[in-house]
């Protein structure tokens, strides 16, 4: 028994370290003194692989096998804890401006709200100041946008004011130029997050009529108290960012776990995978009955929530928000 348990601890001991290294390189790849992905980081990242392997298969005695192991690994966590987030980079033109919402009592003041025109040509940018009142807010949408199948999905947020309008957040991992979004890289320190206040014919429409990803839309079954309460800790956590930027991680600070984190823990519902393996994320939610559905089954309904055919008809752009919602349960 005690051999059997011996072996346990060492495969455990050994798939440890094996990851650990792993994640490591991974780290210097992405995250060293060059670019990410560079020949100088590619270098740098095989030296230091090699060190760790010298040093396992080494005959050190153990004390001085597992000191230099820990320097090793304690010489990459300190020069990552040393990158700090920033705003002012060279950000690609969708990440460019930082919003930054103003509060005055009911009124809600979104400046630097994105409102850009997207065509087959290319992009219009308008950044815009757009005004609501909070006691307007009725109701919360969700746009699933199933880019990575069933695995990866990127969750957008629309609240609905009634007369006054649709405000999107989209919360995203901040891209400088020349830079595309990698899950890879986004277990690093690749990309800040962005909270992107926007148009739904904006943020919406660059996804189903430019990228052609798959693009769902759903309501969430909450009270207009709650999704005004939902909409100032987003706030909140926007304008936090805003002032003390912070990195994006595909796990823990994406568009869904950013989101979960301003529920207030005593509300949140169970952890489960498909909060991190977020393409299973609307199944999820239709389980814990948090959408309107009028007793659909989740596949009927996933059907119907399917918005590109509507959005591709759409021939003018301030019909959109009426157009992809026609038909639609819940709506």
């Amino acid at each position: 028994m005690n051999n059997f348990t011996n072996r346990v601890w060492k495969i455990l001991a050994y798939s440890t370290l094996f990851s650990a290294t792993l994640y490591h390189v991974g780290a210097i790849y992405i995250d060293g003194p060059s670019s990410a992905g560079s020949f100088v980081n590619i270098v740098i990242a095989l030296l230091w692989l090699g060190l760790v392997v010298y040093l396992v298969r080494s005959s050190l005695d153990s004390v001085k096998k597992y000191t230099f192991l820990v320097i090793a690994f304690a010489t990459v966590i300190i020069s990552r804890s040393m990158i700090t987030a920033s705003n002012e980079r060279d950000w690609e033109s969708e990440f460019s401006k930082s919003g930054v919402v103003d509060i005055d009592g009911d009124k809600l003041t979104f400046h630097q709200f994105r409102n850009f025109i997207h065509s087959d040509t290319g992009s219009v940018e308008q950044w815009e100041t757009r005004s609501y009142r909070l006691s307007k807010l009725k109701s919360i949408d969700l746009f699933f946008d199933a880019f990575g199948g069933d695995v990866l999905a990127h969750t957008i947020l629309s609240f609905d004011f009634g007369d006054e309008g649709r405000l999107c957040l989209s919360i995203e991992a901040r891209r400088e130029k020349g830079e595309d979004f990698t899950p890879v890289g986004g277990l690093y320190k690749m990309f800040e997050l962005q909270y992107i206040f926007g148009s739904e014919e904006d943020l919406v429409a660059v996804r189903t009529e430019i990228r052609k990803e798959p693009v769902f839309l759903y309501r969430f079954n909450l009270s207009p108290e709650r999704c005004r309460f939902y909409l100032q800790e987003l706030i909140d956590a926007a304008n936090d960012t805003h002032k003390n930027p912070k990195f994006y991680n595909v796990i823990f600070a994406n568009c869904t776990t950013s989101l979960r984190a301003q529920i207030p823990e005593e509300e949140r519902r169970d952890f489960d995978y498909r909060i991190i393996l977020n393409g299973y994320l609307d199944s999820y939610l239709h389980e814990k009955n948090a959408f309107v559905t009028n007793g659909l089954s989740f596949k009927d309904y996933n059907q119907q929530a399917h918005i590109n055919e509507a959005a591709g008809k759409v021939t003018e752009r301030k019909k959109f928000s009426t157009a992809i919602r026609e038909n639609r349960v819940g709506f």
